[in-house]
């Protein structure tokens, strides 16, 4: 598990490097619920430098002793230390089948998390991005939002979901499908 102190140590480095990106996986959920531990890894929209050029994630992994390696899409995936934690940390860019909106980046929030700033995007964009993979575990962590938010753990605007769907064009419909019957709409 990454903790919050391993997430914002390893954060900050990146961000003093120059790397820009913005969370948008499953640590969007546990930050919004307090949680200690932030999941198995992080997420992130790789911004500056671009996922595609790989030179620059090799360097900085070399420079801290990190691994690299590669992400279900062939961008890096750096397994990074930071005080004797390992905190995996996933760069996504739009290439295959992964697609993030560029207006879900534009109007990602700035949250602080032990000190440090960092993207990320809003918890309804996050659900989406859900629906729009489609995969089984994607469909079940749906599932699990949406016993959250009845057990008013979380809170969702089913507006800004609605809105957030329509972002994917002709894949509207079937996000908002899955999202109906994970019980988020």
């Amino acid at each position: 598990m990454v903790s919050r102190r391993g997430f914002s140590g390893v954060v900050r480095l990146l961000l003093d490097r120059g790397f820009r990106f913005t969370v948008i996986g499953g640590t969007v959920v546990e930050l919004a619920l307090g949680s200690k531990d932030l999941g198995e890894d992080v997420d992130v929209f790789g911004e500056e430098p671009s996922p595609l050029f790989e030179d620059e994630y090799r360097l900085l992994a070399e420079e801290f002793g990190w691994v690299v390696g590669q992400t279900w899409i062939g961008t890096p995936r750096v397994v990074a230390r930071f005080e004797g934690e390992e905190v995996p940390v996933e760069f996504y860019d739009n290439l295959h089948d992964f697609y993030v909106p560029p207006e879900m980046l534009e109007r990602a929030e700035r949250v602080r998390v032990d000190g440090v700033r960092v993207r990320m995007v809003r918890l309804e964009d996050h659900v989406v991005l859900k629906a729009h993979a489609g995969r089984g575990v994607d469909l079940e962590r749906l599932k699990e939002i949406a016993r959250l938010v009845k057990r008013g753990k979380l809170s969702i605007d089913k507006r800004a979901v609605l809105e957030a769907a329509s972002l994917f064009g002709d894949e509207e419909r079937v996000i908002v499908r899955r999202l109906r019957e994970a019980g988020l709409l």
